[in-house]
């Protein structure tokens, strides 16, 4: 009815004349007409159904109305892709007084810049300091201050040893830091136990604190070296120390044991600070430090045998190794800082470079399908300009393919297949666009000449369509629907079950509606006439099976939903 009604508006405009600078003018215009819900189940899918349908009637010729495909053709064609009409949008401008807000269609350009990814959440960092403070101050409660009164000087010196040293640390990358204080901080472990590391790492703290240094930093450093110190000083007692050889074995062990714990620690926190992966986080920043507190293990290991035999003097000669170690490792790290911070800017650039590749490639890629969008739309309506052509062909398209695509499901093709097979349906006569119109429109029969001319239509359609995304089956119905059972068809001879079964479907649906339509030189057959026809050409024009799948429709529905007048009663003999 919306369709009836939209022609009837179209003649009324084109017969109306408008006068424009004292001349007489004719307007006409193109309609698109969309229904709910084979086109579409909601508003944005009906207006985009539509616009697609009224695009196809300009391309068709202007002035005329095009009913849309429906959504699972526009699918299969890609035309449902078209993009879909844009919600209206406030115009970002003052409005005058008394005016009314102003909507547009256009929304505001988008940047090509895409926006800054969100900070990263630091809400667990605290409770985790938090924690690794409680850690700490239990195993300043479990621990026996006895066992500093044994050597108070020594561990007096170590203290300080670690608290200058730990003056002189080197930052590693932003965040993290290392210093031989770690070797003092060993030998405080196997000597006095976890409170050895705790009360130096306390210190440490105290110092950082009175500086005004962030109190979430000096407070993990606190809490986590305490319990590297104290995974240290288990170390050392869980393995014999009595030997020199023996002693010189555990301080490496203790160095690890003290740098698994802290590595993990570090890596959890600065996962959390900066939204990465804790694993990712080691093995860029702290995976290469362990052979270095295997190192600060044995220098601990060594300051603890010369005490043994030197007292505190030990301490003043093994600063000499600490000291040229530390200088060791600031050129290491200074140059590999250099060489990671150009790393970094260089992989930046190289993801911009991805970014905008990507965003090329996807632009590109839109431009393509709207191209293949394009492209198919206008193979479908240059399909129905042919049947336009002919007065007496009007509809053929559509009234074959509701009949093909009722065969189609009778005879069980999956409903990817039936989609397709409405658009071949739809555009299986393109070809004819390259048959001379003296030939398209002869008002009679052709002769030999002329009939092998319009014999090449199947071969022009599967030229048109073949570097086109479609399924194979569109390309099969456009080439192979002239074919025959027997092997007499065209173009390429194929028979039986070599013809592909879209195309087999696509010949008995063709050929009863050629058959039932009118044409200058004859008019058309009456239903049962047809039907008995194509009934008695079974295995030899046309394939058994899909005769009798139309015959299978016809009983259950005598005008196949409407497509033709009621036949003749289907329990009359009929003509072998």
């Amino acid at each position: 009815a919306a369709r009836a009604l939209a022609d009837e508006l179209r003649a009324r405009v084109e017969r109306t004349p408008l006068e424009l600078d004292g001349e007489l003018v004719t307007v006409t215009f193109s309609a698109g007409v969309a229904g709910y819900p084979e086109h579409g189940e909601s508003a944005q899918a009906l207006l985009g159904a539509a616009d697609a349908a009224m695009y196809d009637a300009k391309v068709g010729g202007r002035n005329r109305v095009r009913l849309a495909l429906p959504a699972d053709a526009r699918r299969v064609l890609a035309i449902a892709g078209e993009p879909a009409p844009r919600p209206l949008q406030p115009v970002a401008v003052e409005p005058p007084a008394g005016a009314v807000e102003v909507l547009r269609d256009d929304p505001e350009p988008v940047a090509d810049e895409p926006a800054p990814p969100a900070a990263p959440s630091r809400r667990l960092v605290r409770p985790v300091v938090a924690a690794l403070l409680v850690g700490a101050g239990a195993l300043a409660a479990v621990s026996d201050p006895r066992a500093i009164t044994t050597a108070p000087a020594l561990f007096g010196l170590l203290v300080l040893a670690v608290l200058a040293f730990d003056g002189v640390r080197i930052d590693l990358f932003e965040r993290a830091n290392i210093s031989p204080a770690s070797a003092p901080t060993l030998a405080l472990a196997h000597l006095f136990g976890p409170l050895g590391p705790l009360v130096a790492e306390a210190t440490i703290a105290l110092v950082h604190c009175l500086r005004g240094e962030p109190r979430v930093k000096w407070a993990f450093d606190l809490g986590a070296l305490t319990l590297s110190g104290a995974a240290a000083a288990l170390t050392f007692r869980a393995l014999p120390t009595g030997g020199i050889v023996e002693l010189l074995i555990a301080g490496p062990v203790a160095g690890l044991a003290y740098y698994a714990v802290n590595a993990v620690l570090l890596s959890v926190v600065m996962a959390l600070s900066e939204g990465d992966r804790p694993v990712a986080v080691w093995r860029e920043r702290l995976a290469w430090l362990w052979p270095h507190y295997v190192l600060y293990g044995g220098l601990a290991s060594g300051l603890i045998a010369a005490e043994r035999s030197l007292g505190l003097a030990a301490i003043g000669v093994f600063a000499i190794p600490l000291v040229t170690l530390w200088l060791a490792q600031k050129q290491y790290v200074d140059r590999s800082r250099a060489s990671v911070t150009e790393l970094r800017a260089k992989n930046d650039e190289l993801q911009e470079v991805n970014r905008r590749q990507e965003r090329l490639l996807n632009d590109n890629g839109e431009l393509l399908a709207r191209m293949q969008r394009s492209y198919l739309s206008t193979i479908t309506s240059l399909a129905r300009t042919i049947e336009a052509k002919d007065p007496y062909t009007g509809g053929h398209t559509e009234r074959v393919a509701r009949v093909t695509l009722m065969l189609a499901a009778e005879l069980g093709l999956r409903d990817q297949d039936i989609r397709a097979v409405e658009v071949g349906a739809v555009i299986h006569d393109i070809g004819k666009i390259g048959v001379p119109d003296a030939i398209l429109l002869k008002p009679g029969r052709l002769d030999d000449e002329e009939f092998a001319e319009m014999r090449r239509h199947p071969e022009i359609s599967s030229y048109i369509v073949a570097e086109l995304d479609v399924p194979a089956i569109v390309k099969q119905m456009v080439r192979s629907h002239h074919e025959r059972y027997d092997g007499r068809g065209y173009p390429d001879g194929l028979a039986g079950e070599e013809i592909p079964l879209a195309a087999r479907i696509l010949t008995v649906a063709d050929t009863l509606d050629a058959m039932t339509s009118d044409r200058p030189y004859r008019r058309g057959l009456p239903l049962e006439v047809a039907l008995e026809e194509i009934r008695s050409l079974a295995g030899a024009q046309f394939c058994p099976r899909v005769v009798a799948a139309l015959f299978t429709c016809l009983d259950r529905d005598a005008t196949l939903d409407g497509e033709f007048a009621p036949a003749a009663p289907l329990d009359e003999p009929r003509a072998a």
